[in-house]
Parts: C-alpha cells; structure tokens; sequence
C-alpha cells in the first residue's frame, strides 16, 4: 500500500496581531519613562507600573508564535488533511498573569539566552529571571498602593536594563516573525551537519 503522506512541512503561525501587541507595549513604556524622568515624585509609581506592563506586554508578544512539524496527508476523496507531530509549544495567549519572571521562565530556551545577551549589552549581567522577579507584584500591588501600609522600595535598575534588553529582542524579531510563512520541511535530510 502507497504511502498517504503528501508532504511535510514545518509550520509557523503568527498571531496576526503580533506587531499590535509589541507596539502597544512600546507605547506603555514610552509613558512610563517618561512618567519617570520627569523628576516629579507623584509620577514614580504610575512610571514604574507602565515600565512593568511594557515589559509584561514584550515578553507575551514574544509568545505570540509558534512551530512546529506536521504531515498533510490524503484522506478518502481526496481532501489534503494537515496531521500535527509536536504539539508541546502551544502558545496560551491568556491566563499568563502579571507575574514577569514566570512569563520570561516559560519563553523558550533561546529567547531567554537571547535576551541575556541584549541585557548585557544593557549592562545588566545578573540573571533575568531573579531581576525579574522583584517586580513580580508591582503591576497588581501598586495600582492600588494606597490599600497597602508598606507598598516596598523598588528602584529602576534593573528593571529598566532588562525592559530595554527585551524590547531589543522584540525590535529584532517582530518583522521577522510577522513575515513567516509555512515551509517544505525535508526531514529526510541530515540537520547535524553544517
């Protein structure tokens, strides 16, 4: 019996809305520099949330592809059927949370070792996650600071050096990931060799 596979390919699927999603971070983090270097104490805290959600807003954009292999194969009549291998790198554009160093955590393994690198060029060299992590509450806790009796003391660094190094990784993906198409996948061929 002749084989019903047709072709394999190694598909890519975009949220259309990607672009959007990164501009509209872009645009929060312009507000909430803004806010901040104003030098006007009142504006600190609005500053630094914009600055959180920005950077919330980047790390799900970065989210918002996906690949992976499938077969299309012929069923009765003739109808092409795409049949998908790996489904282990479902994108969940939702329920993530505000928690910033779990949404970098879960971002595959060469975004985050990306990222580093630009960080480092930020002049940040700790490790993301941890930088994270201290800005975890910020978006929730301090929109309503005034319910808390000590809201915490947290500065701009590093939070400012890892935003930038996201948005650098964002600013050198976005255009490309929007521009993906479906490929012919040959996963007949030897990819170790170089």
């Amino acid at each position: 019996m002749d084989s019903l596979v047709k072709s394999t390919y190694k598909r890519v699927i975009t949220y259309p809305c990607m672009g959007a999603i990164y501009h509209q971070g872009l645009a929060f983090g312009e507000a909430g520099r803004h806010l901040i270097e104003s030098g006007q104490s009142n504006l600190f805290v609005p500053g630094m949330i914009n600055i959180c959600l920005a950077t919330e807003i980047f790390l799900k954009s970065i989210n918002a592809t996906m690949t992976y292999i499938l077969d299309e194969e012929e069923q009765p009549g003739g109808v092409a059927v795409s049949i998908g291998r790996d489904d282990t790198l479902k994108i969940a554009p939702g329920g993530q949370g505000h928690h910033l160093s779990k949404i970098f955590e879960n971002l595959p393994e060469d975004a985050r070792e990306s990222i580093g690198q630009f960080a480092r060029g930020e002049g940040y060299f700790g490790d993301i996650g941890e930088g994270l992590r201290q800005y975890d509450r910020v978006f929730v806790e301090w929109r309503y600071i005034y319910e808390k009796n000590d809201p915490g003391v947290l500065g701009t660094h590093p939070l400012l050096q890892i935003c930038n190094a996201i948005n650098a990784y964002c600013l050198s993906k976005v255009d490309q990931n929007l521009n993906a198409v479906d490929q012919e996948y040959d996963d007949s061929a030897d990819h170790t060799k170089g």
